[in-house]
Formats: C-alpha cells, structure tokens, sequence
C-alpha cells in the first residue's frame, strides 16, 4: 500500500473512470458513464445509494458501490458491491473499501448486507466467506448463438398460440394501436408476472411512475424487441419477453419474461422466446444473454431446448449484521 492512496465518494466525473474500472473487471460485461449515470439517476428519492472510490496518484483504482433495491425495498437491507482493478488487487484496497462503506452506512442502521459474484471467481468467494456473507440463491446465466440457431424444430409454436386465440406482437406495435393505454396496460401486465420471480427478498411494490423512468425513458429499451402475448377477446396483455440493449456490448440481453397465471401451458413463453431469436437474427446480435434462478426449471428448460448454453453461475451471499 502506498502513502498516495485516498478514498472519497464519488462525482459525476468521476464516471467514465469507474466505468472503465468496472469494465476491466468484469471484461465480459463493459459498461460505460452514460449507462451508469442513467441508471443511478432512476433511483427514486427514498432509495439510498452512493459510490466511493478508491484513488491511488490521482486514478481511480477501486470502488465500493452500495444501494437499496427498488422492488425489494427494505429501508435497513442494502446491497454492497466492492471492486479493485485486477492489477492493484492482494494489497488491502478492498478491504478499505469495505470497511468506509461500512462507515458510511452507519447513519441507515443497516441489517443485513447483499452482494454477488460469480461460481468461478474463487479469490472473491473466499474473502465473502471470510467477511461472514453466506450463500443464500444462484442465478444461471445461458448464452445463445444466435446464428447458430436452427428454428425448424420449433416449426408451428406460433400458429398453436393462435389455436388458443391468442397473438404474440410487440410493444412498438401496441405504441401505434393504444398510444393512450398501452403503458399502463403493460406495467400492469409486469406487475402480475413478476411476483412469481425468484428473489433473496421479499417483493414490494412499484409505483407506475418508477417503471415509467426505468422502462419507457430507458435508452436500452428496445420496443421492437420486446413481445407481449394479447388476448383480442379482452384486449388483455397477458405475456411477455424483453430484450434489452446492453450497457456495452454488441449481444442483446433478455429481461422479464413470464405469463399471466390464467394464460400458462399454452406455449407463449417458448413463441415469445423465438420471435425475440428472430429479432436478434434481424439485427445482426451475436448472442442472446438471459439469467434464471437456479431452481426455475420451466424456463430453464425453454432455454435449454432452445440451444442456450449455461455458463459460470452467479452466487447471491447475504452478510446478516443484527437481527431485525
């Protein structure tokens, strides 16, 4: 450790050399400052959040992130992420990370802590395990190659969802044919199925207003990739499957997909799945990415018959520091 190190919350200026930092990181999942700025500002009022940094001679070398979950709000449970350039690691950077972010949560009266890794970052494991997080969930996450992809055994997914009266189009589409209700209609929607999603905590509630600031005003939204299951009957939404632009990256990632209660067993999620194939195809991805709770074997198994492969999972640990 050299005298020249400080720690400090971050600025705003700071992003493109956090972003940077993050990237070197994780080379598997690049983000940049205009990714992160977006996403830190659709933290609502009540959210508590900040950033440190860790500097050595002036660069950023380091940071510790901390954060409570929208949707999974808890005013004393935060998640805590802590990351050192993999150049300037086994010299006690983290640890001073760890400890100031500690400090700066004193004043929340903090419960219990989150944060995660991946199955094959065995240096990070153990040190959780010697900080005293636990296990708590894993999350595959499966990766397709989309030119690989072959759609002829899935040949008639979409025409047994029309059997069913049912139709698959895209928010895009119902932006034309409902601009005055669609969003709502959608939110609504995304309400239902995702309280059937694996979390480590409790589901709470979203305000419309949040879901309008983190979807609609998303610049990773991709209307054109994102499907929704309609009943004409009703007029009801009753599926969907996102994709998503990544924060870096050429690949499309995937994001909520899921079905009403009342509509499931009746094929949408694997035609919804394939038209989000053909999307990506259209545009030239290269890969799909998705994530699913280890334990979700109806959609893993969509995922697997589709040509997904598994990669290194990803590991929730959770540090309880009193009880509630």
């Amino acid at each position: 450790m050299t005298a020249q190190l400080l720690i400090r919350f971050f600025t705003q200026d700071d992003y493109p050399a956090i972003a940077e930092l993050l990237t070197a990181v994780w080379p598997e999942y690049p983000t940049t400052a205009e990714a992160m700025a977006h996403d830190d500002g659709t933290n609502p009022q009540y959210i508590r959040w900040n950033r440190l940094v860790a500097l050595e001679d002036g660069k950023i070398v380091g940071q510790a992130e901390y954060t409570q979950f929208l949707g999974m709000y808890h005013p004393q449970k935060f998640g805590l992420w802590v990351s050192v350039h993999p150049l300037h690691r086994q010299r006690g950077i983290g640890k001073l990370l760890y400890a100031a972010a500690l400090k700066a949560l004193e004043p929340y009266d903090p419960i219990s802590l989150l944060t995660s890794t991946r199955e094959d970052q065995t240096g990070a494991i153990h040190w959780l395990h010697f900080l005293g997080f636990q296990e708590v969930k894993r999350y595959w996450e499966s990766r397709l190659e989309v030119n690989s992809f072959d759609p002829a055994p899935f040949a008639g997914a979409e025409e047994k969802v029309r059997q069913h009266g049912l139709e698959i189009t895209t928010l895009a589409e119902l932006a034309a044919l409902e601009p005055e209700t669609y969003q709502r209609k959608f939110y609504d929607l995304w309400c239902e199925v995702r309280e059937d999603v694996p979390r480590p905590e409790p589901a709470t509630p979203v305000s419309f207003e949040e879901f309008h600031k983190w979807t609609f005003e998303s610049p990773r939204l991709l209307p054109e990739g994102t499907f929704v299951a309609v009943d004409p009957r009703t007029g009801a939404y009753v599926g969907l499957s996102q994709l998503w632009k990544p924060a870096g990256g050429e690949h499309l990632e995937t994001g909520l997909t899921g079905v009403r209660r009342a509509y499931r067993r009746k094929g949408l999620a694997l035609a919804m799945k394939l038209r989000a194939v053909e999307y990506a195809k259209h545009v030239g991805a290269p890969e799909i990415r998705t994530g699913n709770e280890s334990n979700n074997r109806p959609m893993l198994a969509i995922n697997e018959a589709l040509g997904f492969k598994k990669q290194p999972a990803w590991i929730d640990f959770v540090k309880v520091l009193k009880e509630k």
